[in-house]
């Protein structure tokens, strides 16, 4: 399966072709065209335009394949094949036009086809694929030998060092010619060369992108710039203890909400609640470690860890109570039923980093601190409280005065599996 970068650059590779197909087909419509004016006879008519007509066919069955994605790479290289077939050609063709035989083959070196040379050459550089440029490079240079060399086979072939006679007589400047082929293939060589640089900067530039999307899902704007910076070690296996604050927040009834509002309205409305809830998380420099059905973990700290973390924590707690009771006040407005949901909050060491294989990586926080949160978050259930924190997340904060809540201790509880008891505070916003 190709990546989004391999699918970018089939793309920009298929659009250079197509350019490419559509540009043949222009030629040999107006060559079928032009036939008419300058052929000296009608078997010469006929002939051209036969060969015009069955070169348009297979142009235009090529564009159809190209456009289902199919045969790319050998289209592309029989475009090639096509291109150098041309540029063999119209020398003979201008060649055959002024008289054949009866005109010294010095006119074959004489017909300039180096415009359409380059023209060629840049169009498939277009394609993104190094391949293309060189392989039509190569087969001018060769093809243009061949064409030099028949054409000095003919006795009346002649010759010039002098640029303004070959420019104005009949002779042709070989020395010039060969430069020529020299300068297409060194152009060729070039343009695969840039096209190949541009291919790796373009693969560099999507797999950046698509980190930093990946990481915008789980993390605000602010820490998404501090974790580029980092290059790819954040993106190793591995992980180290610091300090964090672990919020678990659950719907209550949920299981009872989506039987009565069935599966679609229950996916909408996830939808809404996770976007709502994680516009608030974000904008405290709150982390999403995953969803976990209707509920979800986020921590505070990482995966940099601030002076604020804690307080980020609660304040983010409070806000997502405030945003939620906004949008329980519309959804009465659409006749829903309003939705509640219970926070738990601990802070504490928790180790940090991308757990898993180096094919299946998951950036997450383990330990006790996030088994507590959890626990205190379940704690809410028994206690008929909705936010509940610890008071090491409390404790951690140094000045809770600007906070728009109250802060109930609820005494010493021993968590679920645990032995030592923690003393719990329950949340009200103001």
């Amino acid at each position: 399966m190709l990546s989004k970068t391999e699918i970018i650059l089939r793309e920009k590779e298929i659009n250079g072709i197509k350019i490419s197909l559509y540009g043949k087909i222009f030629v040999a419509l107006l060559s079928a065209i032009l036939t008419f004016f300058i052929a000296n006879s009608l078997s010469e008519i006929v002939s051209v335009t036969s060969i015009n007509i069955s070169t348009i066919v297979i142009l235009y069955l090529l564009l159809k394949l190209l456009k289902k994605n199919k045969l790319v790479i050998p289209i592309g290289i029989l475009c090639v094949l096509i291109d150098i077939a041309i540029i063999t050609a119209l020398p003979f063709i201008w060649y055959n036009s002024v008289g054949g035989d009866v005109v010294p083959r010095t006119y074959l070196v004489k017909t300039y086809t180096h415009t359409f040379i380059y023209a060629i050459l840049l169009m498939n550089a277009f394609t993104m694929q190094p391949v293309y440029p060189l392989l039509y490079a190569l087969g001018v240079v060769i093809s243009q030998s061949f064409i030099l060399l028949y054409a000095q086979a003919d006795p009346r072939f002649q010759s010039t060092e002098s640029f303004k006679e070959a420019l104005l007589g009949n002779s042709a400047h070989v020395n010039s010619y060969i430069m020529g082929m020299g300068i297409v293939g060194i152009l060729g060589f070039v343009l695969a060369y840039l096209t190949f640089q541009v291919r790796k900067t373009l693969f560099s530039a999507v797999a950046n992108e698509l980190k930093s999307n990946q990481l915008s899902r789980y993390f605000s704007p602010k820490i998404v710039a501090e974790i580029s910076s980092q290059e790819d070690s954040f993106f190793k296996a591995g992980g180290k203890e610091q300090q964090v604050a672990v919020l678990f927040c659950d719907i209550e009834g949920f299981t009872q909400l989506s039987e009565t509002i069935g599966a679609e309205s229950t996916m909408a409305t996830l939808a809404e609640y996770h976007k709502r809830m994680l516009d608030v998380v974000f904008q405290n420099s709150g982390s999403l470690d995953k969803f976990i059905g209707d509920g979800m973990m986020v921590t505070f700290g990482t995966p940099i860890p601030s002076p604020h973390d804690s307080k980020n924590a609660i304040k983010a707690g409070i806000e997502m109570k405030q945003n939620l009771k906004e949008w329980n006040s519309e959804r009465l407005k659409d006749q829903l039923s309003p939705i509640n949901i219970r926070i738990g909050i601990h802070y504490g060491p928790a180790i940090v980093g991308n757990v898993g294989i180096s094919s299946r990586l998951e950036y997450t926080v383990i330990g006790d601190t996030v088994n507590s949160a959890s626990r205190i978050e379940a704690l809410g259930k028994d206690l008929k409280k909705s936010f509940l924190i610890s008071k090491e997340i409390l404790s951690a904060v140094s000045d809770i005065s600007d906070l728009k809540a109250q802060f109930t201790s609820l005494g010493n509880h021993v968590l679920r599996e645990k032995m030592k008891p923690i003393e719990i505070f329950s949340v009200e916003p103001v």
